[in-house]
């Protein structure tokens, strides 16, 4: 019985043991893991981001002024008298605004006379049907039929009635009002209160913004010769003390000598140069609803040259070290515990710079991460937090 008794506690004894040893290294490696974490949340946190293939860009800059493309004049078709004038030259007007509106009594009151008709026609229609049910009841086969005729014809009848109120009163609306059909400016007004439309001529005259304005400008060759009738260009318009960005159309080009070439340089520089030059005379065609005559427009144009195997990254990447360049770039080591990142300096060779990106012709690859920002000074191999 002591032997047994000595087994049992020696069998406690062991899984006690194991037990505090499944413990201890529980709480070794969740101590692993924990410092691991802390040591990661105090390194240095980065912001990086990859070249891309890039070109060096040369920038042009005109402006111009906005012009009306087509004016459309507008009176009452039915020469209803005009009752109220709403707008006056040089309003600039919203599509769906009253412009103009007229009267006729002569035409209300056709209307009030065909509501009363078709009024009449509804009460009878109810007494045949009055009429029909009373036929029912007496079991009046043939005044049943007799009478379902006549409902049928009266409900015919008041549905062409029906027909003609809502035409009648669908051009009474029409022609009680002249509407602006666009978004525009009133250029002139020849409408006179209580004088019969078209009096004096056309009621109102609009310029038709739909249509869209236009402007000229003269472009150096170097940039006008690329561009071809019918294709987009992108400009800004000032209106309202804000710049609108609307595409516009190129709808004519022409070759012109010895004028102003407008603004030339080379992105990134302090200064602009402007001086006469051959040149492309280029209409172009505007259309937004916010816009109108005489604003001013400006027209930014950009060419590039590309060079092979050339990468663009930001300026802030780009560091130096005495005359040479470096970029810092993510190494990724793989570890038990994960992966870690380690800044690692690539010298590069410089070509051009725009003010903005840079363009690195070596020393970097396309899939690099590369640091452009950091919370503090890095140095080569130092652990980062991306």
């Amino acid at each position: 019985m002591a032997t047994g008794f000595t087994e049992a506690l020696d069998a406690r004894k062991k899984r006690k043991i194991v037990w505090l040893s499944r413990l201890f290294f529980g709480l070794l490696l969740l101590l692993t893991l924990s410092s691991n974490t802390l040591l990661t949340l105090n390194l240095p946190k980065v912001r990086t981001e990859q070249g891309r293939e890039g070109a060096l860009v040369t920038t042009w800059r005109g402006t111009a002024r906005l012009m009306p493309r087509q004016h459309i004049e507008l009176s009452n078709k039915a020469e209803w008298s005009i009752k109220k004038v709403h707008v006056k030259e040089g309003d600039r007007v919203a599509k769906g605004q009253t412009l103009i509106t007229y009267e006729n009594p002569a035409a209300v009151q056709e209307i009030l006379d065909v509501q009363a008709g078709l009024a009449g026609q509804k009460l009878s229609l109810a007494d045949l049907q009055d009429d029909y049910i009373e036929a029912i009841q007496n079991y009046d086969e043939m005044q049943v039929r007799r009478t379902k005729r006549e409902l049928e014809r009266a409900q015919l009848a008041i549905g062409v009635q029906e027909r003609k109120l809502s035409t009648m009163k669908s051009e009474e609306n029409d022609r009680r009002s002249i509407i602006a059909p666009f978004d525009g400016v009133v250029t002139q007004v020849h409408a006179t209160p209580q004088l019969p439309s078209g009096s004096g001529g056309p009621d109102i005259r609009v310029a038709n913004s739909q249509q869209g304005y236009q402007f000229e400008m003269v472009i150096p060759d170097a940039f006008g010769r690329k561009l071809r009738t019918g294709e987009n260009m992108h400009v800004q318009i000032d209106h309202e003390e804000k710049s609108i960005p609307v595409e516009g159309i190129i709808i004519d080009i022409r070759p012109i000598t010895g004028v102003d070439g407008g603004a030339f340089r080379q992105e990134g520089a302090e200064e602009s140069v402007s001086q006469p030059t051959s040149g492309q005379r280029v209409i172009v065609k505007v259309q937004h609803p916010n816009v109108q005559a005489n604003e001013r427009v400006s027209v930014e144009l950009t060419q590039s040259e590309k060079f092979d195997g050339g990468m663009l990254v930001s300026n802030q990447a780009i560091r130096q070290e005495g005359k040479n360049s470096y970029v810092l770039v993510i190494e990724v080591r793989s570890g038990p515990l994960g992966n870690t990142f380690i800044a690692r300096k690539a010298p590069v060779r410089l070509g051009g710079t725009n003010g903005q990106e840079t363009l690195v012709l070596q020393g970097i690859h396309v899939k690099d991460q590369i640091i452009v920002e950091s919370s503090e000074p890095l140095a080569n191999g130092q652990r980062v937090r991306v």
